[in-house]
């Protein structure tokens, strides 16, 4: 399995390749892996105005839930989705209804964690964010660590600008705020410090 935790479905239309809103339903297509789930989505991509942008087949395939909070997915009952769409009031809700789940699965499951999954009051990130606090994925990682053969961790904070025009493009289109040198600094150093928490849970 692969779990990602990500505010975001990243499962998203995208006619130039794979890029870091398009990869998972590459990664659902993949033979060996049995399921995808995407932990703390609170962004509008999934809602009813956006669903055309989403990659469909795995989601009508069974290969991919998203697990949600504050969007309304009540409209995928009628077109026979409402088994990928898992929606709920609280994270602490959604983190116990996933472990709870997972509970008796012995299948080996591959992490992925964006950062920007987590409250603005945990961590500031480029991307508008989720509502999930440290302890929701540190919990996570030590319900699954047995059975985890990978990792990786996401959602730098920077003010990088590519040279090429078309990256800058679609850049301008996530519409992300300015950021002043001294809120850079002071942010790039919380970014750290939950990047060492995060690494001593997966490797303590």
């Amino acid at each position: 399995q692969v779990v990602v935790f990500d505010n975001h479905p990243d499962n998203m239309r995208y006619l130039f390749g794979i890029h870091c809103g398009s990869w998972i339903s590459y990664v659902a297509n993949l033979p060996f892996v049995s399921h995808v789930h995407v932990l703390g989505i609170t962004s509008q991509d999934i809602g009813l105005f956006h669903f055309w942008e989403n990659r469909w087949s795995p989601l009508f395939h069974k290969k991919l839930t998203y697990w949600s909070l504050d969007v309304n997915v009540a409209w995928t009952k009628k077109i026979g989705l409402s088994h990928a769409f898992r929606d709920f009031a609280t994270p602490a809700d959604l983190i116990a209804s996933f472990l709870s789940e997972q509970y008796h699965s012995t299948q080996p499951i591959y992490l992925s964690i964006d950062k920007d999954v987590l409250s603005e009051e945990v961590v500031h990130t480029n991307w508008d964010q989720g509502k999930l606090q440290t302890y929701h994925i540190l919990d996570t990682i030590t319900s699954i660590k047995p059975r985890l053969i990978g990792s990786d961790i996401t959602g730098e904070l920077s003010i990088w600008r590519s040279s090429n025009w078309f990256k800058r493009f679609l850049s301008s289109l996530d519409k992300q705020p300015m950021i002043s040198s001294d809120d850079l600094s002071n942010w790039q150093q919380e970014q750290h410090q939950l990047n060492l928490t995060l690494l001593k849970a997966l490797l303590g």
